[in-house]
């Protein structure tokens, strides 16, 4: 098992770029089963996200994404690299570096924290 087990977890952002999708209330939860994880995600403006991704390294994943955008029914798709790490309080921290592969086609980087 990696050093970053995922698996029954939650996620909230804690920072994002702009053109980025997710807000202060979106949640993410995730499976995960040896190096591969998956998660379901949701918050203000979207449903239906999916991600799939898997570990690459100890700290490092590529992963996949899609959403849909609830006030245009509009498909949104793009892949991220993150990176794994603690808090202070050993919480897991994931960076994600994104880009969307349809609609805007912005970039950025978002940070997630565990919720306990």
């Amino acid at each position: 098992m990696p050093p970053f087990n995922l698996d029954q977890k939650r996620f909230s952002p804690v920072r994002n770029s702009e053109g980025g999708r997710v807000k202060s209330d979106s949640i993410f939860a995730f499976e995960q089963t040896g190096k591969r994880f998956q998660a379901t995600y949701w918050g203000e403006g979207f449903s239906d996200g999916h991600l799939i991704g898997i570990m690459t390294s100890k700290t490092e994943a590529d992963l996949i994404y899609h959403c849909r955008e609830n006030a245009t029914d509009h498909l949104e798709a793009g892949q991220a690299k993150a990176v794994f790490s603690h808090t202070d309080d050993g919480k897991v921290l994931i960076t994600m570096n994104w880009a969307w592969l349809n609609g805007s086609l912005a970039s950025g980087t978002s940070v997630y924290e565990e919720i306990l």
